[in-house]
């Protein structure tokens, strides 16, 4: 495969330019000797240096050139992430010359090296019981990467931290499983097979794609498979829209054409189902914040008027009386600077699970009134 450059880094092309350049501008040649064609001359390296850097810096926009972050920042655009380093293993034996006759509590994160480099620490608490002359715990290296692998059986053998009575330690295993960071070369190779995850076998986020594309008034969608090959797909619109038989049809259409359902898939599509929520209030203000107050919560664009937008406008969302309460006594959006309640009492509605296809809906029964507390 053939480089790729954006622009020249060719010294004599570079060395040709500036002289031309240099030339057209004083209308004369610049024969060797001439102090200008000399100063002009020692430019010449900047100059590479320079377009060098321009042209590495164009490159790693294409994957084969990308590395360290900007190769990262190109795998997170394909969902990918470099694999971090990984730790090795061990098993350590914590061990007394003779049992005594208490238990030894060894805490989680207890050290012990061979060399005073590689540090691996206890991945759990033990406890060497009365009696007993040794205790095993599994233990990781305190940084990932292969220079703590292949330590051998017994050469872990310093204990760090201070154990009353303990008088040793040893891995008995040979330490192993440590991985480094995922090199630029083996993290560019998975993104450039990223493209093989993308399945016909009709995932979630497909379907949903399919579903919001087939209209713009589609703002969401469910989808479940209650039985193997079943596809149920249930749609909502903005502001809580239920969509109409025509809607339906139109999604139905795009989720169940043939370049994008898998052969052995049943796509139905069905619209939400609906729960009807009252709203009975009762908050408190001052006799110098109530006239505020009252348009913050009861006036258009107040917090009744955003909850009522916020409970009804996205499937798998629970009725919760708890979002209603913050914006009651912290106005935000069309109210934000106008005071809040000092305090509110919610009644109705009460916080209810509601199922995955279905949507909360104001029943229309209003009940607000609000006390001025007297200072």
């Amino acid at each position: 495969m053939s480089e790729l450059d954006f622009i020249t880094t060719d010294s004599a092309e570079i060395h040709d330019t500036i002289i031309t350049e240099l030339e057209n501008g004083v209308a004369e040649p610049l024969y060797p000797g001439d102090e200008r064609r000399i100063f002009d001359e020692a430019m010449v390296p900047l100059f590479v240096s320079l377009y060098s850097s321009c042209n590495d810096a164009c490159r790693q926009k294409m994957l084969r050139y990308a590395r360290g972050e900007v190769l990262d920042a190109i795998g997170e655009n394909r969902g990918l992430a470099r694999s971090e380093p990984g730790a090795a293993k061990t098993t350590l034996r914590f061990r007394l010359t003779e049992a005594v006759g208490t238990n030894i509590t060894i805490p989680a994160g207890t050290r012990a090296t061979g060399d005073f480099e590689r540090y691996f620490a206890t991945d759990r608490t033990v406890v060497l019981e009365a009696g007993q002359t040794h205790v095993d715990v599994t233990a990781t290296a305190a940084e990932g990467g292969v220079d703590y692998n292949d330590i051998p059986a017994g050469a872990v053998n310093i204990i760090v931290d201070l154990l009353n009575f303990v008088d040793g330690v040893e891995n008995l295993t040979t330490t192993a499983g440590g991985t480094n960071a995922e090199s630029d070369e083996a993290f560019r190779e998975r993104i450039r097979n990223a493209t093989n995850k993308i399945t016909t076998a009709g995932p979630t986020a497909s379907y949903k794609y399919w579903a919001m594309q087939a209209d713009p008034n589609v703002a969401d969608a469910v989808v479940e498979s209650p039985e193997p090959c079943q596809i149920v797909i249930t749609p909502i619109l903005y502001n809580g829209g239920i969509p109409d038989q025509t809607i339906l049809d139109k999604v139905l259409a795009s989720c169940n054409a043939d370049d994008v359902r898998p052969l052995t898939d049943k796509v139905s599509v069905k619209a939400p189902q609906t729960e009807e929520y009252d709203i009975d209030i009762v908050y408190y203000t001052t006799p110098e914040n109530e006239a505020d107050c009252i348009k913050a919560v009861e006036g258009e664009g107040g917090a009744i008027e955003q909850y009522k937008s916020w409970q009804g406008s996205a499937l798998d969302r629970d009725i919760n009386p708890d979002y209603l309460r913050k914006l009651v006594l912290s106005p935000q959006g069309a109210a934000a600077g106008l005071p809040g309640a000092d305090r509110v009492t919610i009644n109705k509605p009460e916080y209810t699970e509601l199922g995955r296809t279905t949507v909360a809906k104001f029943s229309g029964n209003l009940t607000v009134e609000h006390f001025v507390k007297e200072g």
